[in-house]
């Protein structure tokens, strides 16, 4: 996709990151990509991504596949944070840097002297992103309980509202509660960092899995207040936009149909070769196809399952009506579509390789040069170099086991 501008927005941020597995590696990926600088502080073994399976082995190392997707632009520094030396080097850092994102449970934290409330104190000038479950402050009986992507959908709704045909819910698949938490997360530096230039003070961020997800679900929730029982009950969790709206059978997968208006009604009953449905009274109105919503759906699927998936694009498109054929993630990588619109990058491994991922779709990433990523500690000495740690220094650090215990035998 075009670059936006030839200069990176968040060039001249600094970034300390505390974080593992989705939602704070999200949020910093993207950070990173725009220009900021982002120093993604790691367990002396690495962060629970880079263990993870599938993943390329080579001489350097190792790079797992979740870790890949999450992490490219930025700089690893190994650091072990139960040694009194880590915890100096940290802190070192956390005065120099702007922004502090971390996900790591606040009770890890507060054993570490780390908790972000007493870290708001210290650093009054640092942005301080929190992302956990439920909350560091006014959570209740939820403040101390584990938190996942898939407990924040459950909590907020969204599981709900995606069923089966049986009306079952049906967890999505992947972890939208982490991305959107990152995405949310994201969104609050920006604006952090913006009262940081204009007022010197920093923030403490305090953000949840369900409450990012809450805004995904607005129209549902004010719907179920205005809505009477009837309507609720019969359209159900998954088509309150429109009948027919959803997953339909083709000959060689699925589709997604939406007729979300009376006006795409009629062009859809035309597409399937049925113009008398148009004005039908017991479909032509959106209420109405809402009361004979089984048999709507049946009809829709008659007709899209004696089709391919391109032939079904093709006849609705040329009818106007939204549709697109459902892809496996093999097909969206080799997708035409993807490619005119430069949505996928290549990535460095660090191993020798390369891996073909999802830029940011804002266009602001474009660096001029390849994304690479990195190898667990490689930017130790680039690091403590540039924040003014000497050579003396570094050995001290590494003899008390701020790197860990191989790092200090190395240098005992």
């Amino acid at each position: 996709m075009p670059a936006v501008s030839e200069t990176l927005p968040l060039e001249g941020v600094k970034v300390l990151e505390l974080s593992h597995l989705i939602a704070g590696p999200y949020c910093c990926q993207l950070l990173a990509e725009e220009g900021a600088e982002v120093i993604k502080v790691e367990p002396p073994k690495g962060e629970l991504a880079r263990l993870r399976e599938p993943m390329r082995r080579g001489a350097k190392g190792h790079m797992s596949s979740f870790y890949a997707a999450l992490n490219r632009d930025k700089k690893s520094l190994a650091l072990d944070l139960k040694s009194e030396a880590g915890i100096e080097v940290f802190h070192e850092l956390l005065g120099r840097v702007d922004v502090l994102v971390t996900n790591m449970r606040a009770a890890a934290l507060e054993r570490l002297g780390l908790h972000p409330a007493e870290l708001h104190k210290r650093y009054p000038r640092l942005i301080i992103a929190n992302i956990s479950g439920f909350g560091l402050e006014n959570a209740g009986e939820f403040g101390d309980r584990a938190g996942l992507a898939m407990t924040g959908e459950a909590m907020s709704g969204s599981t709900g509202m995606t069923r089966d045909r049986e009306g079952r819910p049906v967890w999505c698949g992947y972890a939208l509660g982490d991305v959107a938490t990152g995405m949310t997360a994201h969104s609050a530096i920006l604006l952090g960092l913006r009262n940081q230039e204009r007022l010197g003070k920093g923030r403490l961020i305090d953000l949840t899995l369900p409450e990012s997800l809450l805004p995904m679900l607005s129209v549902a929730l004010a719907r179920i207040q205005m809505a009477d029982e009837k309507i609720n009950q019969t359209a159900g969790g998954n088509n309150f936009h429109g009948v027919p709206y959803g997953v339909f059978t083709a000959k060689d997968g699925a589709i997604t149909l939406g007729v979300n208006s009376d006006a795409l009604w009629k062009k859809f009953a035309r597409g399937i070769g049925r113009p008398e449905l148009a004005d039908d009274p017991r479909y032509a109105l959106y209420l109405d196809r809402v009361k004979h919503q089984p048999e709507v759906l049946k009809l829709t699927e008659a007709f899209t399952s004696q089709h391919t998936r391109d032939e079904l694009t093709e006849i609705f498109g040329k009818a106007d009506v939204p549709v697109a054929g459902i892809l496996s993630l093999k097909e969206v990588l080799e997708s035409d579509y993807y490619v005119l619109r430069g949505s996928f990058r290549e990535v460095q491994d660090g191993l020798g390789g390369t891996i073909r991922l999802p830029g940011d779709p804002t266009g602001f990433d474009d660096r001029g040069k390849p994304s690479v990523l990195p190898l667990l500690g490689e930017h130790n000495d680039a690091i403590l170099t540039e924040y003014g740690f000497g050579a003396e220094t570094r050995a001290r650090l590494a003899r008390a086991g701020a790197f860990g215990a191989v790092a200090a035998e190395q240098v005992a």
